[in-house]
């Protein structure tokens, strides 16, 4: 959740550090370079992914068909947390106030929570189904593209269900600049009311967050559990995979918690009023939401980094494209020289392919 009662807030003039016309487009350009550093990294992983994660000419498993199209709906929803979203945060520190309308403050915000949460219970759902191919290998889990297609969409129900009230009370208002001044600074707001806000932010910490973080630490305790007891005498290929998987999935979830998590508390503190016009308060909300909007980004790098499947998609993509290239080249070296007549051929590859 975005911080814009703060972040759309008037700084004094003899407060100490850099002042607030100098940090806005530092700021702006870390969002820029979010916005680029994602689209790149999550460009690549829906391409990695629909090629099949180095597994070309291999029909996927259930698990696997599911937990791709599962990093499908991720990827996807990063890309429009960062098509939208963050450029409407590198815009909103251009100026002071907020200038982008009312129908970009209610849709912004309406997408920030969506989005966000739509990640979470797609990353959640994706370690729960591990958790059921491990602890029940005899369940046969439905991987039809119905059954796909429908799990995707229940995550973006779910998602879009937590930002019904931005979509529902989230305006454009005017504040006062200073005391005493006639000048009216415009703010994007959640107008609540501090009883509202309380019941709000206990809703969606009850119902929308801490379930599903309960079910993952009994998922990962038992999937440890299994996956690391030493219980079998020779360790398969399979389950070494499903640690490896496993791991990647709880990396991935901590660093998402972690980055969200200091711009959700003062989100919910600013919300109820309690954050001061200051500007250290000004600087800490702002790298804070930088900081949980580079998430989108940090994701698919993190899966880059962390499995080699998705290492063996970015060689196979680079790789498997400069070899298609260089036999299309020498097709077409072998069918000229065959159009020419007898004789010995001329290409530097004496007239054959490689395997």
């Amino acid at each position: 959740m975005e911080l814009t009662p703060k972040l759309n807030g008037t700084l004094a003039d003899d407060l100490q550090g850099l002042p607030e016309s100098r940090l806005r487009p530092v700021f702006a350009t870390l969002c820029g370079l979010i916005l680029l550093v994602g689209l790149l990294a999550n460009g690549l992983m829906l391409v990695i992914l629909g090629r099949g994660s180095g597994s070309r000419g291999q029909a996927p498993g259930p698990l696997l068909a599911l937990t791709n199209s599962l990093m499908v709906n991720i990827t996807l929803s990063d890309l429009v947390f960062l098509a939208y979203v963050v450029p409407v945060l590198l815009l909103t520190f251009l100026r002071e106030d907020w200038w982008l309308g009312p129908f970009v403050c209610t849709t912004s915000q309406s997408f920030n929570m969506g989005t966000m949460f739509c990640t979470f219970y797609s990353m959640v759902t994706t370690a729960l189904l591990r958790h059921a191919a491990v602890a029940f290998p005899a369940v046969a889990l439905p991987a039809g593209r119905g059954a796909r297609l429908s799990l995707c969409l229940t995550m973006w129900i779910l998602g879009f269900s937590v930002s019904l009230p931005n979509w529902l009370y989230q305006r454009v208002v005017e504040e006062g600049k200073d005391e005493g001044k006639a000048a009216l600074l415009r703010s994007c707001l959640m107008l609540l009311a501090p009883a509202q806000t309380n019941c709000y932010f206990t809703l969606l910490g009850a119902l929308a967050f801490l379930p599903f973080a309960l079910m993952l630490v009994l998922s990962f305790t038992h999937l440890g559990w299994l996956l690391w007891s030493g219980e079998w005498p020779q360790v398969p290929l399979d389950v070494r995979q499903h640690r490896e998987a496993t791991g990647l999935i709880l990396v991935v979830l901590v660093v998402f918690v972690l980055m969200w998590g200091p711009c959700s508390v003062l989100g919910y503190v600013a919300a109820a009023g309690h954050l001061p016009d200051t500007h250290t308060v000004f600087v800490a909300t702002s790298l804070c939401t930088i900081l949980a909007y580079s998430n989108c980004a940090v994701s698919p790098i993190l899966c880059f980094c962390l499995s080699r499947q998705f290492q063996a998609g970015i060689k196979d993509l680079f790789c498997g494209s400069t070899q298609e290239r260089a036999i299309l080249r020498h097709e077409g070296v072998l069918q000229r020289e065959t159009k020419g007549g007898g004789g010995e051929p001329q290409g530097i590859y004496g007239g054959f392919l490689p395997d």
